[in-house]
């Protein structure tokens, strides 16, 4: 049951950036993968991509993880198909730039159910099996933005505070298990048109702060076989990270006031 040839590694939001390429990583490590995405045509030529290139096997799922019965759906996916799942990486998200009060309901229902419950949920799902396994592991990625309050991107900063909570208390809770829960806080990432303009919105910020998909990839398998609590790509990010601790919280508010202003006034602010 525990043998390598049986073990799969689930990727949520496998199909593209930070995902397709945390795919790729672990393919290149021998690990066979599940791929969950939304059922479009990035989807079957990631894992074709992958497959020609690795002597893996490669299960797919097109799913949107939105939907109330999703994640039950994904995890009754891997128990049907008899895949074993010893590494969960929790990557599907949403970022998003705007002035709340003009936010629609949608536009924060989806920020909630997909950054927060469809993770919270799989993770739910997942850990009975995975405590019965050998050694398992739990990557969920969060963000910089977890370490502050962000205006214009109140509701993706406050979701990735959350997952960043919820990922230590459960690091915590299974301490005595087979299970290690760890969490990357990657910033910028150039991934599709929409983070081209946002982080372009930020100039020598915005070049400073990013990171190749694949390379926090790399780090971030790298710390989780390692057993790290937390993954913080690049040694600028590990900088903010540490100033932030220092920055009075008045002026570390005005000051993000002012950078992620400049995403609206770029005229990079999300559809409604």
């Amino acid at each position: 049951m525990n043998s390598p040839e049986n073990l799969y590694a689930l990727i949520t939001g496998g199909s593209q950036g930070i995902g397709k390429a945390m795919a790729w990583e672990c393919a290149s490590r021998g690990m066979n993968l599940i791929i969950a995405a939304l059922p479009d045509n990035h989807l079957e030529k990631t894992a074709e991509l992958i497959r020609s290139s690795f002597p893996v096997k490669i299960q797919i799922l097109g799913i949107d993880l939105t939907e109330p019965d999703s994640p039950q759906r994904l995890y009754h996916f891997c128990r049907n198909e008899n895949l074993s799942v010893n590494m969960l990486i929790n990557n599907a998200g949403i970022t998003g730039s705007t002035v709340f009060e003009k936010a629609s309901p949608d536009y924060i229902d989806l920020r909630l159910h997909l950054n927060i419950r469809a993770l919270v949920l799989l993770t739910r799902f997942f850990i009975p099996d995975m405590k019965k396994m050998d050694a398992a592991h739990i990557l969920n990625v969060g963000s910089m933005s977890a370490f502050y309050p962000i205006p214009f991107k109140s509701l993706y900063s406050a979701s990735k505070t959350f997952v960043l909570s919820f990922t230590k208390s459960l690091r915590e809770e299974l301490k005595e298990s087979s299970i290690s829960v760890s969490i990357v806080c990657p910033s910028g990432v150039r991934t599709n048109p929409q983070s081209f303009s946002r982080i372009d919105s930020h100039g020598t910020f915005g070049k400073l702060t990013q990171i190749p998909a694949e390379k926090i990839a790399q780090l971030s398998i790298s710390g989780v076989m390692r057993g790290k609590r937390l993954i913080i790509p690049g040694r600028f990010n590990r900088f903010l990270y540490v100033l932030g601790k220092i920055i009075p919280e008045q002026a570390k508010l005005r000051l993000l006031y002012r950078e992620f202003k400049k995403e609206l006034a770029a005229g990079k602010q999300e559809p409604q």
